[in-house]
């Protein structure tokens, strides 16, 4: 969103201007929340939706669809409220002229992120993103090699941070001589482990398109490898949030995809021909 942002470097320093303006954004962020509760409950998005493909409504349009006693009043608020999900890219806005030189009158569509179809994925049992683009993710990825560059190098990169603190943890590599990755994209986790462990012979296993573009690394360097684990009852610390962040995000990207308990990894581990789970760390 354009909200979470930073305003662009110049020459390395940050125009006070915008500098002040980027710490407002933060400070009234709260706005951006309130609004979008306001227009859930009150099915806005749903009305555009309905309304048909790439429809554009007026405030004025949404307001008589709904049971509001002062119609001209609740547009001006909707029209307030939607110009700032507008402006945090989460409806897109047209202009248009009013008749006799009137004032400007802004319509408001749905931008891309209001068309992830969880609902509808949740219903069915299917993946959002497969309903959206009629494919799986990783069958759209093998599609679009430069989404596919995105997709691997965001992937690299997150596997890099939790891929040294896992090493930070574990010894479990000590000793081994071949070391198989299923799934590991551009084989950035598995060299990070052979590296630590050079005799260690590592193969990286991935579909095709996943690992043609992969950067070619040492041939130095069946083990099961989390991040986050999910507690069983919901909890506030922060690795909590990230894990069930990551399991919604896992739930309409992936369909089958999720992340797991400590039970479920167990019992994931057990049906591989694993005889026990020992969890070394958690963050």
């Amino acid at each position: 969103m354009a909200l979470n942002t930073p305003p662009p470097l110049q020459n390395n320093v940050m125009e006070k201007e915008e500098l002040c303006s980027f710490a407002l954004s933060i400070a009234t962020s709260s706005s951006l929340l309130m609004v979008l509760k306001a227009v859930i409950e009150l099915d806005i998005i749903g009305i555009i939706n309905r309304s048909g493909p790439e429809a554009y409504l007026s405030p004025a349009q949404i307001a008589v669809r709904l049971p509001t006693k002062d119609p001209g009043a609740t547009a001006s608020m909707f029209d307030r409220m939607l110009r700032v999900l507008a402006n945090n890219s989460i409806l897109s806005c047209s202009l248009r002229a009013l008749p006799n030189e009137g004032p400007i009158e802004r319509l408001y569509g749905l931008a891309p992120v209001c068309q992830h179809h969880l609902k509808d994925a949740v219903l069915d049992g299917d993946s959002a993103f497969k309903r959206a683009h009629g494919m799986t993710l990783f069958e759209y990825l093998s599609t679009d090699m430069r989404f596919s560059k995105v997709f691997n190098d965001a992937m690299s990169n997150y596997s890099t941070m939790t891929t040294k603190k896992m090493l930070e943890n574990y010894n479990g590599f000590d000793g081994l001589s071949t070391l198989v990755d299923v799934g590991g994209g551009t084989g950035q986790t598995l060299n990070m482990i052979a590296a630590k462990y050079p005799t260690i012979r590592g193969v990286n296993f991935d579909l095709p398109h996943m690992i043609k573009d992969a950067p070619k690394y040492d041939d130095h360097g069946k083990v099961i490898v989390c991040d986050y684990i999910l507690p069983v009852a919901p909890e506030t610390s922060h690795s909590t949030r990230v894990a069930s962040n990551l399991d919604v995000g896992m739930l309409a990207y992936c369909g089958g995809g999720k992340e797991r308990t400590e039970q479920e990894f167990e019992a994931l581990a057990k049906g591989a021909g694993f005889e026990t789970l020992t969890v070394l760390c958690a963050y």
